[in-house]
């Protein structure tokens, strides 16, 4: 009977010190801390933390990295789309634990729960596989907030990969078929709303104006009101001066476009409004046609202005 009171204790003991472990005690994968912006054009991210290692890839002005280590002053380890390297600190800004966030995700675990809050406490709101692809619209301090299905939740940043590309597309663009007509019945904005969030996962492509050459953020706006028989300009600097109505951004509407400057004097990018403060845009290379929040750091700091064509 003492024994078998030892044991129980033992146990406890290890399940407390287990459940006081930090996330990447169990990880298959790196722990994500937060994000940050990248202030550079084609800023290098590296194989390792000096300038002596070898180049990964490119980021480019405004895109968002994922922090995971921030051990030194000069260099922080980061996630870019899939590539893990290190990136200079005097080429970021805007470093968050919360932070909003685009991108798609792999689950790497054999069987992960997504929860309801960045905890391992909260609700368990599904499970999924190994390799179910999903999109992560957000970071919290070691959590990836994902939408998956109907359901909006948290995996562990340690149990996911974020791709490169939608994995649905292993090169060019996805097959139109799997495009769906929208709702008839909806308000003209909306139909325009929920058509052009079918593009979402598509690639970037500069000057693509369809879903087989790809988008930039122009192209994917003049296709989609082109498909409604709403003419617009090519560029997104000609959509803002020529088309529509202007609108405050509180009166916004799911149809509506958006618009954003990097410089802070001309209009550099578009996107179309789908409501609940999010707007799909072709937003680069890297991750092609995606959602985004509009309230988010980075494009609240960007905002130009909005107009209505429809």
């Amino acid at each position: 009977m003492k024994l078998a009171k030892k044991l129980i204790v033992s146990l406890l003991l290890i399940t407390v010190i287990v459940s006081m472990l930090p996330l990447s005690a169990s990880a298959s994968g790196t722990v994500a801390w937060g994000a940050a912006n990248v202030t550079g054009s084609s800023v290098r991210i590296r194989s390792g933390p000096g300038l002596e290692h070898s180049v990964l890839t490119h980021a480019s002005r405004g895109d968002v990295v994922v922090v995971i280590e921030r051990s030194g002053t000069d260099w922080h380890k980061v996630n870019f789309h899939g590539h893990i390297g290190y990136i200079n600190t005097d080429f970021l800004e805007n470093h968050r634990v919360a932070a909003n966030f685009n991108a798609r995700g792999s689950v790497s675990g054999s069987v992960v729960n997504m929860r309801e809050r960045p905890n391992t406490t909260s609700n368990v709101l599904g499970s999924h596989s190994n390799g179910t692809v999903m999109n992560i619209i957000g970071i919290n301090d070691g959590w990836y907030k994902v939408e998956h299905g109907s359901h909006t939740g948290y995996i562990r940043s340690d149990l996911m990969s974020v791709l490169a590309r939608d994995s649905a597309s292993s090169s060019g663009s996805r097959n139109t078929q799997n495009h769906t007509a929208p709702d008839a019945n909806l308000p003209l904005g909306q139909q325009i709303a929920q058509y052009a969030s079918g593009y979402v996962g598509y690639n970037y492509v500069w000057g693509g104006d369809s879903p087989e050459k790809g988008f930039d953020c122009s192209g994917l706006v003049t296709y989609v009101m082109k498909k409604f028989g709403i003419k617009v300009t090519r560029t997104a600097s000609g959509q803002y001066r020529d088309n529509g109505v202007h609108i405050n951004k509180s009166d916004l509407v799911p149809g509506d476009l958006v618009f954003f400057s990097t410089n802070g004097r001309t209009v550099t990018h578009v996107g179309i409004y789908t409501g609940d403060n999010k707007f799909v845009h072709a937003s680069g290379t890297r991750v092609g046609v995606i959602t985004s929040n509009l309230n988010s750091n980075y494009y609240t700091r960007v905002w130009f202005g909005a107009k209505r064509v429809i």
